[in-house]
């Protein structure tokens, strides 16, 4: 479900200048929770969800005289989100790899609180989207966590709509069959 955010209440006219340290409380309070999930979805793990969110923030925080319409100033972050995921993917697979170079890490057994979160269908759902390639990960919640069209999708991921229209189908193909869906 799409959440439906009150009106901007720094949305100026383009020639109107915006207190930008007003306009961050702002953007902050409406939208720092969101984008999190966002990156969560795309990168499966928390704390480099938050580090791709804070990113985000930082650059627009450092940018916010250059742009010209404030208004547009929560796409700015979504993308800057996604693309911050997308370079984040590629650090957490060398990361891994690494890792795993090095050889195996004793694990603490997880607690039975973790355990029992580790069965709910959200978990489950996360980690049938992790499984996804980079691409449909993408596409997929673009398109049905965010609720984008499959033209904002394309623009958003710079892709063509067949793409955004393949890896959406795929993506969903693929959930459907690790989660036992219908067909």
């Amino acid at each position: 479900m799409r959440e439906v955010s009150p009106p901007d209440e720094f949305a100026p006219s383009r020639t109107e200048r915006v207190d930008r340290d007003e306009a961050f409380g702002v953007l902050f309070r409406m939208h720092a929770d969101g984008l999190v999930r966002l990156a969560f979805c795309l990168l499966g793990d928390r704390e480099a969800a938050e580090d791709a969110v804070q990113e985000a923030y930082l650059s627009l925080y450092r940018n916010w005289n250059g742009l010209r319409d404030h208004g547009a100033s929560q796409a700015y972050l979504r993308a800057a989100v996604i693309n911050r995921s997308r370079s984040g993917q590629g650090q957490m697979v060398r990361a891994r790899r690494t890792r795993q170079r090095l050889g195996s890490v004793d694990r603490p057994t997880p607690s039975s609180e973790a355990q029992m979160i580790a069965y709910d269908d959200s978990y489950r759902l996360a980690a049938a989207v992790q499984a996804l390639s980079a691409r449909q990960r993408q596409v997929v919640v673009c398109r049905y966590y965010l609720e984008l069209t499959e033209l904002e999708t394309a623009a958003m991921l710079d892709i063509g709509l067949g793409s955004v229209k393949r890896h959406a189908h795929r993506g969903l193909a693929r959930l459907q069959s690790r989660l036992g869906g219908p067909r």
